[in-house]
């Protein structure tokens, strides 16, 4: 029904922004990685929405930075179980090359590293999705072949040394792909801390 909203960053807190379209001001529920890649308040900005109404006629706009990590929340969402808090979750925490490898893999610690995502739901996503995952068609550079497997120690280490589980996420992503795959760990942890927001 809405496939975008483009408009004035006018409001953000921690789950949902308001953007300004020419006076109206639409609410759109984001994860936190998406906050992090938002513009300052007053710029404009781009939201790929899905838009949804509940069984009690609650109207929620999910929105999201690109159109590959909406199409990841809404693949997630054909999955019998996975409502739209957890598709949200799916596609907060899996880039869409790191999604179509899981699957395509059959991955269950990828995906169980996602909030509320256990084992047996884990193998009812693959599944579901296993048969027709390497078909869907992404705009950005996405080679689910190279996508990064985040090492999971390194962000433990970051989390243990007081950074946000997302944060740590995202800075060893970025080092990873700086370092390369055989990066030592101790060095992934010096190039990741700065990343890392004070």
């Amino acid at each position: 029904m809405i496939s975008y909203i483009k408009g004035i960053l006018a409001h953000k807190d921690a789950k949902q922004v308001t953007v300004d379209v020419n006076g109206v001001g639409y609410a759109v529920d984001v994860p936190p990685r998406t906050q992090t890649d938002l513009p300052p308040i007053g710029d404009t900005v781009t939201l790929y929405t899905y838009y949804h109404q509940s069984r009690d006629n609650k109207i929620t706009l999910y929105g999201f930075i690109t159109r590959d990590t909406l199409k990841v929340f809404e693949l997630a969402l054909t999955v019998s179980g996975v409502g739209p808090a957890l598709a949200q979750n799916i596609a907060e925490r899996l880039s869409p090359a790191q999604f179509q490898r899981a699957i395509h893999r059959g991955d269950i610690t990828a995906l169980t590293r996602v909030p509320r995502l256990g084992n047996e739901l884990a193998h009812v996503i693959i599944s579901k999705l296993k048969k027709n995952i390497m078909k869907m068609k992404f705009e950005g550079d996405v080679d689910p072949e190279h996508a990064i497997s985040l090492d999971a120690e390194v962000i433990e280490m970051l989390v243990n040394l007081g950074a946000p589980e997302l944060q740590a996420e995202k800075a060893v992503e970025k080092a990873q792909k700086i370092l390369g795959p055989a990066a030592k760990r101790e060095n992934l942890v010096q190039h990741a801390l700065r990343y890392i927001q004070n």
